[in-house]
């Protein structure tokens, strides 16, 4: 049963990996631009008029002039069907499951956008918190686990709280984005545990340090280089719910 439920949530990974890439695309632009709506190379709707038509092709190319847009091919794609099929193989129960995996879809789209703009959509992190919240909720009224709901409520908070510090003492090395996308990787953690959350803060900022000593050491940054913090926190946050597992 492990094994069909791994390939289940692997299945539902490759089915929404396109809705994610075109996720990435759309929202992937400078602050203050509207989304985008057309491939920048020839114009071309992304949202055709017909809806049989696919928007992007299997590679990530534009159908008009087979520009490639967003992330490398089946970059996203390859992300959602991993990390899906990890947390199915780890994290039980089902509400429990469904709360981590609701997470994972609304924060690939937000690393690959983070990384290429510098920026955290609320359109993904309000309903990465409030799916989130809800599912653990549901998971705590039907296995009677609220003691479990109320730390990982109170650890989004004091993720958000510590992280909106550090956004007001240093505002070009964390962003808003930064501080609300950390309420909901803090809730999801401190359901686990206070040395879960503790864990995956921990990670995210040894992973954003050695991405930033790697870049200085290649020569391809100074100190003032501004790091998408975003990727990170995402990275160090299923790094330890696929090892620590949850049940």
């Amino acid at each position: 049963m492990a094994i069909v439920g791994c390939l289940t949530a692997a299945a539902a990974g490759l089915v929404i990996g396109p809705v994610l890439r075109l996720l990435v695309v759309r929202l992937a632009v400078p602050s203050g631009e509207p989304w985008r709506r057309a491939c920048p190379a020839c114009d071309s709707p992304l949202r055709p008029a017909r809806a049989a038509l696919p928007v992007l092709s299997p590679a990530g190319r534009c159908i008009a002039c087979q520009t490639r847009l967003g992330p490398p091919p089946l970059s996203v794609e390859v992300t959602a069907v991993v990390l899906l099929g990890l947390l199915a193989a780890r994290v039980q129960p089902g509400l429990v499951l469904t709360a981590v995996c609701w997470l994972a879809v609304c924060v690939i789209p937000l690393a690959y956008i983070d990384a290429a703009t510098h920026r955290l959509p609320d359109l993904l992190t309000g309903p990465a918190y409030a799916g989130t919240a809800a599912f653990l909720l549901a998971a705590a009224a039907t296995g009677e686990s609220w003691p479990r709901l109320g730390r990982g409520l109170l650890g989004g908070i004091a993720f958000a709280a510590f992280c909106l510090v550090l956004f007001l003492i240093s505002p070009s090395g964390m962003g808003p984005g930064d501080v609300k996308l950390a309420a909901s990787l803090g809730t999801a953690l401190a359901w686990l545990g206070w040395g879960a959350l503790i864990a995956g803060a921990l990670a995210g900022f040894l992973l954003a340090a050695c991405y930033g000593v790697t870049l200085l050491v290649r020569g391809r940054a100074d100190r003032k280089t501004q790091v998408p913090f975003g990727p990170f926190m995402i990275a160090g946050t299923f790094l330890v719910l696929v090892i620590a597992g949850v049940g």
